[in-house]
């Protein structure tokens, strides 16, 4: 008996001595957000890179409190790389750093278009075993530290609303963001990607998700940006589609909600040098607003609905495919990946080439074949 209380007592030492070098949590500064910025005068590739560190304090609203402590608070340094600036901060800090916390990382357009590699500014992130692998990473239009000092209206932290502004927008076509823990792939493989793009230039809310940065997988470098309808024609031909369009109708507009939408990609040829794709797209709509008074339960205008539908929606894709293949000669529209899962022989030739060198994909044909399905057109009726 008294051995196994010893061995017990022997056990609970050793498992406490393991924890001697451990921190509580008031020993700790998380970090919440981190911008990545290039310095005014950039001769030495210096980064200007902004942290966000939670206020817990500022995080509690008591009954008897205004509430309005800042939850956070920015430290702003300068250094070659990410780790040496979080280094230099820690030392102006009396808690120990923490970024297992972090939500979003934001890096300036200006840092990854000539001067940086995007794989290489977040290297620390990804090779840093403690790090959240959920942490969002997206692009400003000019300042990315700009996007830390914003005074969101219902949340605490610029960093978290900035985390869901993203989320929310992805959502709202049954999309997620790019995250930390998918990055790898594009670097490794060479895979052209995007990753959502923000600004604070005519935002009434401080800041917006304006489009998507499109990146070539050759060298992680920024080669330009989706906006507006080249957005919308690029997630419709996503695998999964959830989101509204709206569409010219006799001179007037009519919106329809798409409840379910999917895209297909199909090779018509076998030829590497001469490769011809098509996108099925087919939408399930409803109609749900128009201003144009008209029996839509009429099979002539139920026709007439579905082709202005149809009309649009191609020609949304259309000029999404002509920016991506013709201007950035870049592929984001999953053509690479498709080859490479569904034609492995003919991806094989084409791989060390595809979006860069040689660049097979500017040369692709791609056509379309879109099908609309109006399901539902509201109550309303023309009873005349």
């Amino acid at each position: 008996m008294k051995k196994f209380l010893g061995s017990i007592l022997i056990s609970s030492l050793l498992l406490l001595a393991g924890c001697w070098d451990s921190l509580e949590l008031e020993e700790r500064a998380f970090v919440s957000g981190i911008a990545i910025d290039l310095t005014n005068d950039n001769t030495n590739n210096i980064l200007n890179v902004t942290e966000q560190i939670v206020v817990p304090s500022g995080l509690i609203i008591l009954p008897a409190s205004s509430g309005s402590g800042k939850g956070y608070r920015n430290i702003v340094e300068q250094g070659r790389t990410i780790y040496e600036v979080g280094d230099i901060i820690e030392r102006q800090e009396d808690r120990k750093l923490d970024g297992s916390h972090i939500e979003v990382v934001v890096i300036s357009d200006e840092v990854v278009k000539d001067e940086f590699e995007l794989a290489d500014v977040v290297d620390i992130f990804m090779r840093e075993k403690r790090m959240n692998r959920e942490v969002i990473l997206s692009i400003a239009e000019g300042s990315a530290g700009e996007l830390l000092n914003i005074e969101p209206q219902d949340v605490k932290m610029p960093s978290q609303y900035l985390t869901q502004l993203i989320v929310g927008n992805y959502r709202l076509v049954g999309g997620d963001p790019q995250r930390f823990g998918n990055m790898q792939q594009y670097f490794l493989r060479k895979r052209s990607f995007t990753l959502p793009l923000l600004t604070t230039k005519g935002s009434s809310t401080g800041v917006e998700l304006d489009g998507l940065a499109v990146f070539s997988g050759e060298n992680s470098k920024m080669v330009g940006a989706l906006k507006n309808e080249n957005v919308d024609g690029y997630m419709l031909i996503q695998p999964m589609y959830n989101g509204a369009i709206t569409a010219e109708y006799d001179g007037s507009f009519a919106t329809f909600h798409i409840p379910d939408g999917t895209t297909k990609i199909k090779l018509k040829n076998k030829d590497p040098e001469n490769l011809h794709f098509e996108f099925e797209t087919s939408l399930d709509a409803e109609l749900v607003e128009t201003f144009y008074s008209e029996d839509f339960f009429a099979h002539k205008n139920m026709k007439k609905l579905e082709d202005s539908l149809k009309k649009r929606v191609e020609s949304l894709i259309t000029g999404t495919i002509e920016q991506v293949r013709d201007e950035y000669e870049t592929d984001i529209l999953g053509l690479g990946e498709h080859l490479k899962t569904k034609e492995p022989k003919i991806w094989k030739q084409v791989e060390k080439n595809w979006d860069y060198g040689e660049n097979y994909f500017k040369d692709v044909e791609i056509t379309l074949s879109v099908n609309i399905d109006i399901r539902e057109t509201g109550n309303s009726v023309d009873t005349d």
